[in-house]
């Protein structure tokens, strides 16, 4: 390992079981120094984290849940004080996995986008657990992405130098995309590592069915992909908060992110069990949206 050394992989934990070891030891084979942040786990976590310290980790443990950018930042904050000082730092979730060499692409398209004269603010992988990741075209010969997903993106010091950590106040949910959105705001690029891999979970699938009757066309039973209930709130009000502060800079992303959410929503509400919960989340994440509310959601 050459310039791998030079990143540090953070990655996020909240209630992580024991696959996270394999996956954190994994990580320490592609980079420097792994620094994992506990999110303020209700559950007992201490023997994982316990295990994951005698790997090498450095491990922070945050007292309360406040949210995956609060989470990332503190171990972005941790990484570049350590000694080991990173050139990059490298966003993870615990349930992620690198394919061998992952790391070394990333590095390689971050260079060849460098070379090409893009300022290049992320990298991330052409592929997430087998589906290709959003593309905006061929710059120089060089693939621009879309807006990312957090886990298994490579962001340059430098760049968080320039634009800041992460937007605490959106708790989950679209931070990812409020960091993609300011970097093309100050004219960086996320590009594409285009022989990358990730091995991600992106949300459950479900049975789906309309009035309790399972569609099963050509006798395969029909699966759709669903997040947890609590997390439409965040998803609809951040997109909301998202679009007031950026739809002048981004005017087509604004309304490509509001149609594709509702047609999700539609989607989901007729093909999806727990419609109810999910359609409460998505009404009080869209009333918070409006009043410019942000944070950790509060009891009604």
């Amino acid at each position: 390992m050459g310039a791998e050394q030079n990143i540090t992989a953070v990655v996020s934990l909240y209630n992580p079981d024991s696959a996270v070891v394999p996956h954190c030891a994994a990580l320490l084979q592609q980079v420097g120094h792994v620094v994992a942040v506990d999110d303020g786990s209700p559950d007992d976590v201490a023997g994982i984290l316990a295990e994951l310290e005698g790997l090498g980790c450095q491990v922070l443990r945050l007292e309360r849940n406040l949210g995956i950018a609060t989470a990332l930042n503190a171990g972005i904050r941790a990484a570049r004080q350590h000694p080991h000082a990173p050139s990059f730092i490298l966003t993870m979730d615990q349930d992620s996995m690198l394919e061998p060499d992952y790391t070394g692409k990333l590095l390689s398209a971050h260079d060849a986008a460098t070379s090409a004269g893009i300022a290049v603010a992320m990298v991330a992988p052409a592929s997430i657990a087998g589906l290709p990741t959003r593309r905006r075209g061929v710059l120089k010969g060089v693939i621009l992405g879309g807006e990312p997903i957090q886990s298994g993106l490579l962001v340059p010091c430098q760049v968080l130098d320039t634009l800041g950590l992460l937007m605490d106040e959106l708790f989950i949910d679209g931070v990812d995309t409020e960091f993609y959105l300011r970097a093309r705001k100050a004219g960086m690029e996320s590009v594409l590592a285009p022989d990358a891999l990730l091995g991600h979970a992106l949300g459950s699938m479900v049975p789906a069915s309309i009035f309790g009757v399972a569609l099963s066309p050509r006798g395969k039973p029909l699966q759709i992909r669903t997040a947890a209930s609590y997390r439409y709130y965040y998803i609809f009000r951040n997109r909301l908060l998202l679009v007031r502060r950026y739809w002048r800079s981004q005017p087509s992303w604004a309304v490509k992110g509001l149609l594709a959410d509702y047609r999700h929503l539609f989607i989901v509400t007729t093909l999806a069990p727990g419609r109810g919960n999910r359609l409460w989340s998505v009404l009080a994440g869209i009333l918070d949206g409006l009043r410019g509310r942000s944070g950790p959601r509060t009891p009604a």
